[in-house]
């Protein structure tokens, strides 16, 4: 058990000194990087979610997220980087996001994160980071405006829905979360 415990703090440990190094990178390395990333998230979610395509093209803005997280006990630590674009006016916006979680959490992974965002004033809200959620599941959620609806989507925010694609590892947790997105200073 001793030697688990000291394997996943090291774990944590590789996830925190990796994240120090991608740091070090320029801010236009950094952006060139994140937007690659953003075209994959996309790629991958139309794949698995064809209905997202028709999400991303027809709402006022999207933003992917490309995050891993590392639960262990009675708290988890979820880390994400990406980038959001209105759909009017071509702006793009990175941004991060960290999500705490308390109550029986085990396990590592890596995901993505499609957020499809309905309006303006969401928009606002999104990148200011002044938008901070929990977990709401819905298996298909209207979206009371156009009638689209976006299945297999869940809604964190008023106008705001996301989809999720685990990548790679496990997790298995029974808690509560919380997460905030919030714009980074060096990138905008």
């Amino acid at each position: 058990m001793r030697k688990k415990f000291f394997q996943l703090i090291l774990f944590a440990l590789v996830l925190m000194t990796a994240s120090t190094v991608a740091a070090k990178e320029t801010p236009d390395d950094l952006r060139a990087k994140l937007n690659n990333m953003s075209v994959q998230v996309l790629n991958r979610m139309y794949q698995k979610y064809p209905s997202s395509a028709s999400a991303v093209r027809n709402s006022y803005a999207y933003c992917t997220l490309s995050a891993s997280s590392v639960k262990w006990g009675f708290w988890g630590d979820d880390r994400g980087r990406g980038v959001a674009v209105n759909n009017y006016t071509g702006q793009r916006v990175y941004v991060k996001m960290k999500e705490l979680s308390l109550g029986l959490n085990f396990g590592a992974k890596e995901y993505d994160l499609l957020f499809v965002i309905a309006n303006k004033a969401a928009w606002d809200r999104f990148i200011s980071g002044n938008i901070k959620f929990g977990t709401e599941v819905s298996a298909q959620v209207s979206d009371g405006v156009t009638g689209d609806t976006f299945a297999n989507a869940t809604i964190v925010a008023n106008g705001v829905w996301v989809y999720q694609l685990d990548k790679k590892g496990l997790a298995v947790e029974f808690s509560l979360k919380g997460a905030q997105i919030s714009p980074y200073k060096t990138l905008n």
